[in-house]
């Protein structure tokens, strides 16, 4: 069962949204900050099982990015920017024993920043391309004190298979080598070196189905997001119970009438008394029915709540505990984003939005069949159905924040009138906000 009471009780513990104040406004990110047109993006790493072990973080893009005195390029700048995102307190605390993979340049090896990382959890990705042996024997030296490396985007070179020796991982990118070519690679690094590979960019099931053939140990993308022709759908009757008790609570349905319904299901209602009595939830009495219970949660938390319980229909699936994290990332990036540019009444939708975003995917049928059973706003609807109305652009936005889609992000932004930096803190903060809470 998903425990949700840090939820609601420590919504705030981990979010420093007040920073965003001092956030540089576009004109001074322009002339003052060397990221100015950089937006931090990320993509989940899986195990076999679907289990999120991780994430890429990236500022990487093809946005030309301003020099400082002193820095020797451009990525240089970028790695910096990104190693200092990861090794904010906070956020390691938040991910816990999550792995972060940072894709960096070889000019980065020899920066100090390096220091500040948690180097049993963060993997350094370089490009097989850029080595040489000058960098290998750095490579070496920084894997004898405890980094661990990922051999990125081996193109079948002789002279680069030389230094997998230094190398705890391999990475390919699935979109840009045919079956053919995936193979061949996956089986020479395998029988080159005894590094784990990963599979990059698996953005749908064929391509993961075609990995799961390789000698592959972790996936890395979004394909757990995408719907299942193969698989059942799962509109069963729990879930359905839980789309009518949504409906109640959205038309604002007299208290007594939601406990009526309650009582209906015994299992539901044992889980609300148990969420409500909660250590986490600070109650004082304990909470003796579902009547006290409903009075004490409110409408719009009751909402939040049953709307979380639309993920734990499927006990141990780590499939839908891999949808549930990304949607609560990207319900909390919107809400971050939009709480103080939307009008008061629009506000409240912003959560809901980024929650149900992946309702068709948890479900396996299209979206306007996933919301059919749900009496929802309009502006919700049109947003999920057909990408309109006022929530689209933050939708869009944080989509695109989760595919290294720079350019994307960049023109939404402008249209949002977001400046980059606060862009990256809310991501930040929403990314250690999701992952503080107990599923």
């Amino acid at each position: 069962m998903f425990k949700f009471a840090t939820a609601f009780a420590r919504r705030d513990a981990t979010d420093r949204h007040d920073a965003l104040e001092e956030a540089p406004r576009p004109e001074e990110s322009a002339a003052e900050s060397p990221l100015a047109h950089r937006f931090l993006t990320r993509q989940p790493i899986l195990d076999p099982g679907n289990r999120i072990i991780g994430y890429e973080l990236g500022v990487r893009g093809d946005v030309p990015l301003p020099v400082l005195p002193g820095a020797s390029d451009e990525a240089n700048i970028g790695d910096e920017y990104l190693i200092t995102c990861v090794a904010d307190l906070d956020f390691r605390r938040a991910l816990g024993n999550r792995l972060v993979l940072l894709s960096l340049s070889t000019g980065t090896l020899d920066n100090p920043l390096l220091d500040t990382l948690a180097r049993e959890r963060t993997l350094l990705a370089l490009q097989a391309d850029e080595l040489t042996p000058r960098i290998a024997e750095r490579v070496a030296a920084l894997a004898d004190a405890g980094f661990i490396f990922v051999f990125d985007n081996y193109s079948g070179d002789i002279d680069q298979i030389g230094f997998l020796q230094h190398f705890e991982y391999a990475r390919l990118d699935v979109t840009r080598l045919d079956a053919l070519n995936l193979s061949h690679l996956a089986l020479h690094l395998r029988n080159a070196g005894q590094v784990r590979l990963i599979a990059g960019n698996v953005e749908n099931e064929e391509a993961l189905d075609a990995c799961r053939q390789l000698p592959f140990h972790l996936f890395q993308g979004h394909h757990f997001t995408q719907l299942r022709p193969a698989a059942p759908h799962k509109l069963d009757s729990n879930r359905m119970r839980v789309m009518d008790l949504l409906n109640m609570v959205m038309k604002h349905a007299e208290l007594p009438k939601i406990e009526a319904a309650f009582k209906q299901d015994a299992a539901l209602s044992i889980r609300l008394l148990r969420f409500m009595n909660s250590p986490a939830l600070g109650i004082r009495h304990e909470i003796q029915s579902i009547g006290h219970a409903l009075m004490m949660l409110g409408h719009d938390n009751l909402y939040r709540w049953l709307t979380f319980l639309l993920f734990s229909g499927d006990q141990g699936d780590a499939r839908t505990l891999a949808l549930f994290r990304t949607a609560l990332t990207r319900a909390r990036l919107l809400e971050i984003l939009g709480q103080e540019r939307l009008s008061p009444d629009q506000r409240g939708g912003l959560f809901l939005v980024g929650v149900l975003s992946i309702l068709d995917a948890l479900l396996n049928v299209p979206m306007a069949q996933a919301l059919a059973n749900l009496r929802l706003p309009q502006a919700v609807v049109s947003v999920l159905q057909a990408n309109a109305g006022p929530y689209a652009p933050y939708l869009a936005l944080a989509r695109a924040c989760e595919r290294f889609d720079q350019d994307t992000v960049a023109r939404w932004a402008d249209q949002l009138g977001i400046p980059p930096d606060e862009i990256n803190l809310a991501h930040v903060n929403a990314l250690i906000w999701s992952e503080s809470l107990e599923l």
